[in-house]
């Protein structure tokens, strides 16, 4: 059972026993609204929203919040391969962290870097 915008080839879903609910039935011939904000997933996407996605999930980004969002992401892939960097020249997940007190607290006992 899903909840849709719309569904198409329902006479193959419903052979396949397959129960859709949806607000419309989409047809291949028929355009629909465009450029009017719709709902996926639970999120307002309007027109000129920025989609990305990957095997992770997806991100809806406000046109106004584009710019901003392009730079935390870059910041964000700056530090991730800092880190991959740090990994790769031996460095642990604790000591990049400073988790050593931390754990200490805990009664952990940590091997030194």
């Amino acid at each position: 059972m899903g909840f849709g915008e719309g569904v198409r080839d329902t006479e193959s879903l419903w052979a396949l026993g397959l129960l859709v609910f949806s607000r419309s039935v989409s047809v291949k011939e028929t355009v629909g609204p465009m450029c009017e904000p719709v709902t996926a997933g639970g999120r307002l996407v309007r027109p000129g929203d920025a989609i990305r996605w990957d095997a992770d999930g997806v991100v809806v980004v406000r046109r106004e919040d584009a710019g901003t969002a392009a730079v935390a992401s870059q910041e964000r892939v700056e530090a991730e391969e800092g880190g991959i960097s740090a990994y790769r020249a031996g460095r642990t997940v604790i000591g990049m962290c400073d988790l050593t007190p931390l754990l200490a607290a805990k009664d952990l006992v940590v091997d030194e870097e």
